[in-house]
This record gives C-alpha cells, sequence and structure tokens, in this order.
C-alpha cells in the first residue's frame, strides 16, 4: 500500500533585504505596528512578523542593521509582499534617505 501524501505542496519563494541603520529596531517595530491594524503582527524590539494574504514578512534588527526576509507561494505574491514593505519602509525611512535594495 502506497502511503504517499498527494495534496499539493506549497513552494515558497524568499527574498531577503539586510540593510545598515541605527534605528533597526524603530523600523521594525513600526513596519509590524502599521500593519497591525489590518493583519495579523507580531514583534518585539528585535524581530517581528507581518501575516499579508499573499504571504509573510519576518524582520529581525541588530544594533546596526535590518533584515528583511518576505516568502510568499509564488514569484507574483512574492513581489507584492516585497513592494508592500519597500514602499512602507522608505516612507518611514525618508527622513534619513535609505532605501530598501533586496539582494
Amino acid at each position: 500500500q502506497n502511503n504517499q501524501d498527494n495534496s499539493m505542496t506549497e513552494t515558497l519563494t524568499y527574498q531577503t533585504g539586510t540593510f545598515t541603520t541605527d534605528h533597526a529596531s524603530k523600523y521594525l517595530q513600526q513596519l509590524c505596528k502599521h500593519f497591525a491594524h489590518k493583519v495579523k503582527a507580531d514583534w518585539n524590539d528585535y524581530s517581528g512578523w507581518v501575516e499579508f494574504a499573499m504571504g509573510r514578512c519576518e524582520m529581525r534588527a541588530d544594533p546596526d542593521e535590518l533584515h528583511i526576509q518576505c516568502q510568499a507561494a509564488n514569484q507574483s505574491e512574492l513581489e507584492e509582499v516585497a513592494d508592500t514593505i519597500k514602499s512602507h519602509f522608505e516612507r518611514f525611512a525618508q527622513r534619513q534617505g535609505l532605501l530598501l535594495n533586496w539582494r
């Protein structure tokens, strides 16, 4: 008897970005708090995540860097998650002139 699970498995696609800022914890909290008004989010001073309908974004703050990893089931949804995070981050970090560049 074959006990293989024939259900479709989700393929996750990842996109990561790291950038240098002395305000990594502040931006992490600001992003999570902002999105928490509309979607599930959880955070503390050093890590957080946001769960969108199209995918998920996980963030980690070091003393001088913010690490962001987006994941989704396909490339198009991944781009939507990444673009959402990027546009909000750049608006929040406008005064410092920071731009989020994906690897």
